[in-house]
């Protein structure tokens, strides 16, 4: 072996060298001795621990590991290496120590060798303080990113952030510059801010950005967009992650020229946004860009945020055969079609409404929308188109997007009519023949007759 020739004082060097402190302890694991050369950890070691049992000396959650060190000496091997807890001098301080036990063969006592690990557990320690403190500035990035994007969507300012490089891609852009362009959100994140610029623009915007990164003041230029409409750039460069940005603020070259149809004062917008139907502007692929009140209400959402940008398709019923025919009509060129379709919202609620869509080339293409919401209940005209009940299959496309007592009450509101119509035609609108035939007191038909519209369309022949 190669330690059988070395003598016993060789063998205590090599000991002391490989441990920072050693226990000798009896059978009943009661401390027999101490010995250490390290002063800094002897200063810390009680100086009453001879003839205490080890485990009354450590902190409640070593004990366990205590008596597995205990019950693991063997004269054979080494046990397994387990931090230990130690009580210290000083209070509420715990001196950690990586201990290992074997026992003797010659006196069947227990030699228990540690290494410090006050150093490790500093470290520890530092290391779990800079978690921390990381986790904390993390959270205090988040809340200022929070307050930074609502101040970037208050206000009436037009904000879009590109980053500097060839193409100029679009970081941000807020709500008031996506009206503004008439562009969703998810269609230009990426794309390059020169591409909303026509290609003659392309060189005078390109030098007035290198000229602001390189003068780092802010400046103005006029110019226009792909839809020849006159706006302002101010632009202000800044650096984020040690990389150049541009910060861009976009204004209608003649503001005191504008007609006022997108002021938010004007009466306009004042009759759209207060209007009782639902009305949108979107793109001609659908993107909502602008919803009025009502129809935030229709959608069940909480703000205009919430819909700007997303599919119209996404908030109507699971038949959109006639809406998407629709879409596919305004297409490419200016006009104006209609559908009826359902709106669902999270909840699970269906509403039947009947949509008038009109869509325009200028200043960009896009599509209006008003969508009237038609209820059978309401008896100020409002009522589902009968043509609509005229044939099963009608009756079948009506199945997800109504309920079905709505149905059944359209349908028996037809059949009635119906019967009246027939009554009158076979008395030669004679009334009180024809409440003899429907069983109906004379009374009961005038009430009916009102009802569905038809005392002007039948004279009364008595």
């Amino acid at each position: 072996m190669l330690f059988k020739d070395l003598s016993g004082k060789e063998l205590s060097h090599i000991a002391q060298a490989s441990s920072d402190i050693s226990f000798v302890l009896d059978d009943s694991g009661s401390i027999q001795g101490i010995y250490s050369d390290n002063q800094d950890l002897s200063k810390i070691i009680p100086d009453d621990l001879i003839g205490k049992k080890w485990l009354e000396v450590v902190e409640p959650d070593s004990r366990k590991k205590v008596q597995r060190l205990l019950d693991d000496a063997s004269t054979d091997n080494i046990s397994k290496f387990r931090q230990i807890n130690m009580y210290g001098n000083e209070e509420n301080i715990a001196l950690p120590i990586m201990c290992a036990s074997i026992k003797t063969s010659s006196n069947k006592k227990i030699i228990v060798i540690g290494r410090d690990l006050r150093e490790t557990s500093k470290l520890q320690q530092n290391l779990v303080s800079a978690q921390k403190e990381i986790s904390q500035n993390y959270l205090h990035i988040n809340q200022l990113e929070e307050r930074f994007r609502s101040i970037f969507e208050v206000g009436t300012e037009s904000i879009i952030i590109v980053k500097a490089d060839d193409e100029y891609p679009i970081v941000e852009i807020n709500t008031n510059a996506m009206k503004q362009l008439l562009i969703a959100k998810n269609h230009c994140i990426g794309k390059s801010f020169l591409s909303l610029m026509p290609a003659n623009e392309f060189k005078k915007v390109n030098a007035f950005f290198q000229e602001t990164l390189e003068m780092g003041e802010p400046r103005v230029l006029d110019a226009s967009t792909v839809s020849n409409k006159s706006i302002q750039i101010s632009a202000t460069s800044f650096t984020n992650d040690r990389k150049p940005y541009l910060l861009l603020n976009l204004k209608p070259a003649n503001s005191t020229a504008l007609d006022g149809l997108f002021e938010p004062d004007s009466l306009t917008v004042k009759a759209i946004e207060n209007n009782a139907y639902g009305f949108i502007v979107c793109t001609p692929e659908g993107l909502i860009l602008k919803a009025n009140k009502a129809f935030i209400k229709l959608s069940n959402k909480k703000s205009e945020q919430d819909l700007i940008g997303t599919p119209i398709q996404q908030y109507l019923g699971s038949d959109k055969t006639e809406f998407d025919e629709m879409m596919q009509s305004l297409k490419g060129k200016a006009s104006a079609q209609s559908c009826v379709s359902s709106i669902g919202n999270n909840r699970g609620g269906i509403k039947l409404v009947d949509i008038s869509a009109v869509s325009v080339a200028q200043p960009r293409p896009c599509v209006g929308m008003i969508f009237r919401q038609v209820d059978s209940r309401e008896t100020s005209g409002k009522r589902i188109d009968k043509k609509l009940v005229r044939s099963s299959q009608e009756l079948s496309m009506l199945v997800g997007k109504v309920p079905l007592k709505d149905i059944l009450s359209e349908t028996t509101d037809l059949i009635e009519q119906l019967c009246i119509k027939a009554a009158l035609d076979l008395t030669k609108d004679n009334r009180v023949s024809a409440s003899e035939i429907l069983g109906l007191s004379r009374q009961s038909l005038y009430i009916k007759l009102r009802k569905y519209n038809l005392v002007d369309s039948y004279k009364d022949i008595d």
